[in-house]
């Protein structure tokens, strides 16, 4: 049946007139159900329908029906055909005339629309079915912006939600199964900068096909990218050309991971290799944005939270920490334990910054090299950092898990101060310190060294939530370690009745010496050296 001038003339109005309304309500971010509402109002203006029925899919990714006009909350019981709806129907209900038609996106039906006129003023078959078809056609789009939208929300909520997941590469796994859902990638090479404070880079990557991480550079690395990053200089800032035989593909997508708005800091690169005979569509190329901004969110933290750890624990302890939810609180929270102590000191200290080193920054730079040697040398025994003041090094063994026994912590106080005393020596016969060495005093130089076991308040304490301890047994370190002549290794009798008799250790005393504002003298030991 072929339209008359007439209907053709009505159709186009249609059409321009609903194209222009659903174009307003776009621009101006109507929710759905006032945006049909709308749609209804004009309808029942232009064409004269009665009702306006749609079942489809809401801003939360929801199945809802609007009904508007003649169209009670019950009409899916009274006319079970618009459920469902597959194809095109008509079909009369009381005194009304429907049309119906089912709603499809990519392929598949989502929903359904109709429209009721009077039976006395309704449209031909024809022309119903017509009008019908101009009205889902214009808001086919309106339903798509609105189901893209909320897909992209509920990803977006998805990525987030997985990557505050404690530990980094979990929750990078977590984002990765979520992203896999929106974005045809067949392999994703995810290369991240770990800051350490020494202002050393490690580069650290996880490779997945798919969403199954194959690959990660701590515990199944990949021999190629381990060579690359190692030779490469700057894995982060090189091209594509040059990770194309790493990765072995050649259409590479690749997004880099920023730190800062006016100085930026390159801290990771994400690197996709699209599914073969795909390429990323503007929607996927916003999700991958997405992922990569929050990405570089979680980096950003990552790096600030293991960095500000790195003050007081050793990389393996902090891998720990952060791997358990809650560990500020189940760990770091001020405590009293028994731990151990050792307070190590430069002796001769400020005669040689007086009459050698001289310049603050000469001085600040021995202070710095003498004490992150020591820290890298007594971090493998479970050592943390309480403080450096001056020349002074503070040692806690025992935080922040407190699970080694006395015997345990005491031997590795003992091993650690020998290596202290061992560095020490070393590092002033140095080329660097030649001066030093050509001092008269030089034999004079050299570290002392306080030993204790006690109990004591630690945690992340004061203003800075710095890691320290406090208690009359740090005290009393304190004054053993001033008691202590250069290379000298003093230890207290709650050390020594924990070492015992059947030792490998050989100790020379014991010794007491009055303490200030203290009645009973302190009793000390000297280490001489293990058996």
């Amino acid at each position: 049946m072929a339209f008359n001038l007439c209907e053709l003339q009505k159709l186009r109005d249609l059409h321009m007139g609903l194209d222009s309304l659903v174009e307003n309500l776009q621009t101006t971010h109507r929710d759905l159900g006032g945006s049909l509402e709308c749609v209804f109002l004009f309808l029942q203006e232009h064409i004269e329908v009665s009702a306006l029925f749609v079942e489809t899919q809401d801003e939360n990714l929801n199945h809802r029906t609007f009904c508007y006009g003649h169209c009670e909350t019950g009409i899916k019981k009274q006319a079970p055909q618009l459920h469902k709806v597959s194809e095109v129907i008509s079909f009369a209900l009381g005194q009304n005339r429907w049309f119906a038609q089912p709603i499809e996106m990519a392929g598949t039906i989502t929903g359904s629309i109709a429209i009721a006129f009077p039976n006395d003023s309704a449209p031909e078959q024809k022309m119903g079915e017509a009008m019908l078809d101009c009205v889902s056609e214009l808001l086919d789009n309106f339903f798509y912006s609105i189901h893209s939208s909320s897909l992209k929300h509920s990803l977006i909520m998805g990525l987030q939600s997985a990557l505050k997941n404690h530990s980094i590469a979990d929750s990078i796994d977590g984002a990765v199964y979520v992203l896999k859902k929106a974005v045809p990638f067949e392999r994703l090479v995810i290369l991240y900068s770990d800051h350490e404070l020494t202002g050393q880079e490690n580069i650290n990557y996880l490779v997945y096909e798919g969403s199954q991480r194959v690959n990660d550079s701590t515990d199944s690395p990949l021999a190629e990218l381990d060579e690359f990053i190692k030779n490469c200089g700057n894995s982060l800032v090189s091209d594509s050309e040059a990770l194309t035989g790493v990765i072995g593909a050649e259409n590479l997508t690749i997004t880099y991971l920023l730190d800062g708005l006016i100085e930026e800091d390159l801290i990771g690169k994400v690197i996709f290799v699209p599914e073969k005979g795909h390429n990323f569509s503007i929607f996927a190329r916003e999700i991958v944005q997405v992922f990569a901004e929050t990405l570089r969110q979680r980096l950003v933290d990552f790096n600030r939270e293991r960095n500000m750890l790195r003050k007081f624990f050793s990389d393996k302890v902090i891998t720990r920490l952060i791997s358990e939810p809650g560990y500020e609180k189940r760990y770091l929270t001020p405590r009293e334990e028994q731990i151990g102590v050792i307070f190590a000191d430069i002796s001769g200290f400020t005669k040689m910054s007086e009459q050698i080193l001289k310049s603050p920054e000469r001085i600040t730079n021995f202070v710095d090299k003498w004490s992150n040697g020591i820290i890298a040398r007594v971090f493998p025994f479970e050592a943390c950092l309480d403080k450096v003041v001056g020349d002074c090094l503070i040692l806690l063994f025992g935080p922040p898990f407190y699970q080694q026994t006395p015997d345990e912590i005491v031997n590795k106080l003992l091993k650690s101060a020998e290596i202290i005393v061992d560095f020490t020596s070393e590092f002033l016969n140095l080329p660097e310190n030649r001066d030093i060495q050509e001092h008269p005093d030089f034999s004079r130089f050299g570290v002392a060294i306080g030993v204790n076991f006690c109990p004591a308040v630690v945690g992340l304490i004061g203003p800075n939530d710095d890691l320290t301890a406090f208690s009359s047994g740090m005290n009393i370190t304190a004054r053993l370690q001033g008691l202590a002549k250069a290379n000298q290794i003093l230890i207290t009798e709650q050390v020594r009745e924990i070492i015992g008799d059947s030792s490998e250790w050989q100790f020379q005393g014991p010794e007491s010496a009055p303490v200030k504002n203290v009645a009973r003298p302190l009793v000390y030991y000297q280490l001489l050296n293990q058996k």
